[in-house]
């Protein structure tokens, strides 16, 4: 942006301007937001930059989450901008999302001029007004407010550390108006901000954890999303992993969060341990586990299916993260690791290359007796019942079954699940393998999260398919953003299935109290709102779906004109509302919470 636009020739940049280069030295080319006054140089600046793209949502909490999405696909960071006031507080609850998950998520917010600050200034911040900092200072890795141009190029340089660091997370800054204006110093180390790493992992730690898992007979790798940007990001470490535990016949499951990370066609693959998981890594589990290794999970109460006990190994639990402060917390760990999971696991594999070096095999341990214990285990993913493909409305089950179909073609796709009785079908349900990658906002499970982070994910990567799987109820609450997927061209789709009620607290609610159903059917109704008609309305071409055989066809179709029309697809699923839902043990954990008995 030219000093003449802005009306100063100062010697120094202006804060605008470094703030853009910044930006661009990091990697962004997409910035997410909602315009308004108290970002008005910031957005003049994105307008006249040719480097980075404005992308204007409909809503704040969908700027967020886009920008969310877009880090997840890149594997670096997002950015979203709002103005001051209500706008800054719209953005909250995602840019909580983005820190619970570890996304790396910059949210910059509006702020009035500082000369105005404590006269009653318009959506004035601070201690004046609505502290915006404050209240973001709980829910992110960083938030604080600019003031000084001077201190302001160190305190962006640490928001993005703190955003890319491991273990990353979601940083806030609240910027004055007038701030963009002035020049600012020049940064002592020009261009990208480094990241820091967690520290190195000594030989004798990855030998004991190598050493417990091959000496082991019952043991178990439970992969979190703090191993997605190792496993997920590194595909040449991914595949060493995934060879290491067939050599060694280790036997792995993952978090809901973590879904897809280790392949799940692979023999070892268990599936999701979590709530809602996969009967083969709930039947796993139930015979006592000699040695636990558990990388990048914060084992809560989700993730672990309710604290089971059972996670508690009999000899060895050994707990990996970068962040000190998940391990031990829920479980007592014998050895506590903090470190990068990419660091640990190349230390594991290097232990392992050495073994191989010196004993002349794979191990003390046995393979074969290893991956006896998984013999006579559930299928990781059930098959659907015959009759389930003649019946209306549809099951549930039977989308997840075409879903299946789908993802087992040749083709990588990303799918953004969203908070509900769909995020348990399809974690029991539907296969994922590299590199199709499943994205969920489990550690605040959000609702209408991926119904704009899709958005943002088909911003990064317009090559690949991206789609959300939603309930009606998440659908309802961030399905504007399709009308920015139509102004950017952008090919997303939106899988909703359409039961007319918020489905996952009406059936908990009827679990725990049997006697409200006469109630709860009808207060949690929806209205049964015409979602292809709004969907139209937002521009997107819509595929209605009453018939299970007429699903694979606009499954079919819906993808191939996303990519043809570059216009966003809507296929609506009317499902059956009253089958038992995929939650029995998250409604047992309710009901138990509610105390009754």
């Amino acid at each position: 942006m030219s000093r003449e636009a802005m009306g100063s020739m100062p010697d120094e940049p202006l804060f605008v301007d470094h703030l853009l280069e910044v930006l661009k030295a990091n990697g962004v080319r997409k910035v997410f937001g909602l315009p308004g006054s108290a970002i008005g140089p910031l957005l003049q600046g994105l307008l006249m930059e040719t480097g980075i793209d404005l992308i204007v949502s409909r809503h704040e909490s969908g700027a967020v989450a886009m920008a969310d999405g877009y880090a997840r696909v890149t594997g670096g960071l997002g950015v979203a901008i709002v103005t001051s006031g209500p706008g800054a507080l719209n953005a909250l609850p995602h840019l909580a999302v983005a820190n619970a998950d570890n996304s790396p998520v910059l949210l910059i917010s509006g702020e009035a001029a500082q000369a105005r600050h404590g006269r009653g200034a318009f959506q004035e911040s601070g201690r004046d007004g609505v502290d915006v900092v404050d209240a973001y200072r709980t829910c992110t890795a960083y938030s604080r407010s600019l003031t000084d141009p001077g201190s302001a190029v160190t305190l962006l340089d640490n928001a993005l550390r703190h955003a890319l660091s491991a273990p990353r997370g979601a940083v806030h800054l609240s910027v004055p108006v007038d701030l963009y204006s002035r020049p600012c110093p020049s940064p002592v180390v020009p261009g990208g901000v480094s990241t820091t790493w967690g520290p190195s992992v000594p030989d004798e730690a990855a030998d004991m954890a190598l050493t417990a898992l091959l000496t082991a007979s019952r043991p178990l790798i439970l992969l979190g999303n703090g191993s997605r940007q190792a496993l997920s990001e590194t595909p040449s470490l991914g595949a060493e992993f995934v060879g290491f535990c067939a050599r060694h016949g280790l036997p792995v499951a993952t978090t809901t969060k973590a879904k897809g990370l280790f392949p799940e066609d692979q023999e070892e693959a268990l599936g999701v341990v979590s709530i809602g998981g996969s009967a083969r890594a709930h039947a796993y589990i139930e015979r006592p586990l000699d040695t636990v290794l558990v990388l990048g999970s914060s084992l809560g109460e989700w993730a672990s299916r309710n604290w089971t006990p059972v996670l508690q190994a009999r000899d060895t639990f050994i707990h990996v993260d970068a962040d000190p402060t998940r391990i031990g917390r829920s479980y007592r760990a014998d050895v506590g690791i903090t470190a990068d999971i990419a660091l640990f696991l190349r230390a594991l594999l290097r232990a392992d290359a050495r073994r191989r070096g010196q004993d002349g095999h794979d191990g003390h341990g046995s393979p074969a007796s290893r991956r006896a214990a998984l013999r006579g285990l559930p299928p990781i993913h059930p098959s659907v019942p015959a009759e389930y493909h003649e019946l209306t409305p549809v099951k549930p089950q039977v989308v997840m079954h075409h879903l299946r179909e789908w993802l087992s073609q040749d083709a990588e796709r990303i799918l953004l699940l969203d908070a509900g009785n769909g995020t348990g079908w399809f974690t029991r349900q539907v296969p994922v393998s590299p590199p199709s990658r499943a994205l969920l906002p489990w550690g605040m499970g959000s609702m209408g999260w991926a119904n704009a982070a899709v958005v943002g994910a088909k911003a990064a990567r317009p090559d690949l398919t991206c789609a959300t799987i939603t309930g009606d109820g998440g659908f309802l609450m961030n399905a504007v953003e399709i009308a920015t997927a139509t102004r950017q061209r952008l090919g997303a789709i939106w899988i909703v299935l359409q039961d007319d009620s918020f489905n996952t607290v009406r059936q908990g609610m009827n679990h725990a109290y049997p006697g409200s159903r006469h109630i709860t059917d009808e207060v949690f109704r929806l209205g049964a709102p015409d979602l292809a008609g709004l969907a139209r309305d937002l521009g997107a071409q819509a595929h209605s779906v009453d018939h299970p055989g007429q699903l694979a066809g606009a499954l079919s179709l819906a993808e191939k004109l996303a990519f043809e029309e570059c216009r966003p697809q809507v296929v609506r699923v009317h499902v059956d509302p009253d089958g038992p839902g995929p939650f029995d043990d998250r409604n047992d954990a309710v009901t138990d919470s509610f105390q009754i008995h």
